[in-house]
């Protein structure tokens, strides 16, 4: 009887193959089933932030539970541009994927910011400005007077009363003081000088400004004083008139004057 002898090293590769292959299917497997899978669920479950920004945290609020997220606030802002109980700003931002019930900060303004003014009078004006400047109010009007408590550059009145409460953005008439009453009434001399600055030495020597013509003239800038009708250095009376001629471009018309 003739022997059969089995190769068994001719089925060894196949099984190697078919042992490889298969264990690239539990990995493919795993991998879908752990990694894969899960990743695509969630992003088809995924919640799109909506843009509740600028409106009231109410409103915002409702938003964001219809769209199935937890609207929190998460503080407080001082803002010039929305009244108090607006949202500024949002944490995560509006369009971003986020889970189902995930939390939403918002943080809502609280409107203006609120403080008392300071006390400007006794001031320089140079210091009362840059005083305004930094709690942001507005220097408005600024008139200029006699006073004989408070010396010449000195704020002598305000229109806001020290420690009243303000906002940013408020603006703070003043009046400066031009010095004491002077005991001599004497003319200034103001040829040359702008309208603005003969104004106020008519003012300060305490005299009134009377009549304003104008002449043209392309040799002087504009509102220049081209000439007084009292001579410079003469003893007047307190209150007494003084007229002053100006200087403008030719051909301007009169209601187009800036001294006025």
């Amino acid at each position: 009887m003739k022997k059969i002898t089995i190769d068994y090293k001719r089925f060894e590769k196949p099984a190697k193959i078919s042992g490889i292959v298969l264990a690239c299917l539990v990995c493919l497997y795993v991998l879908l089933d752990v990694l894969i899978m899960p990743l695509y669920t969630r992003q088809r479950q995924a919640i799109e932030v909506p843009d509740v920004t600028f409106l009231t945290f109410t409103a915002s609020a409702k938003l964001l539970k219809k769209a199935g997220l937890k609207p929190v606030e998460g503080g407080v802002k001082f803002d010039e541009l929305y009244p108090p109980g607006f949202v500024l700003f949002q944490n995560p931002e509006a369009g971003s994927k986020v889970k189902k019930g995930r939390r939403v900060y918002l943080i809502v303004g609280k409107g203006p910011r609120i403080f008392p003014m300071p006390k400007l009078v006794g001031m320089p004006i140079r210091d009362a400005n840059f005083t305004l400047r930094d709690l942001k109010l507005v220097l408005g009007q600024v008139r200029y007077d006699i006073d004989d408590y408070y010396p010449e550059g000195v704020v002598s009145w305000q229109s806001i009363d020290p420690e009243q409460e303000v906002a940013v953005n408020e603006s703070v008439d003043l009046v400066v003081s031009l010095g004491a009453t002077p005991t001599q009434f004497i003319v200034p001399g103001l040829i040359g000088k702008s309208f603005e600055a003969a104004r106020m030495e008519i003012r300060k020597a305490g005299l009134t400004l009377g009549k304003i013509e104008e002449q043209q003239t392309d040799k002087l800038i504009p509102n220049t004083v081209v000439s007084q009708s009292l001579e410079e250095g003469l003893e007047v009376l307190k209150g007494d008139t003084l007229n002053i001629v100006v200087s403008k471009l030719p051909g301007t018309k009169k209601e187009e004057s800036s001294i006025w």
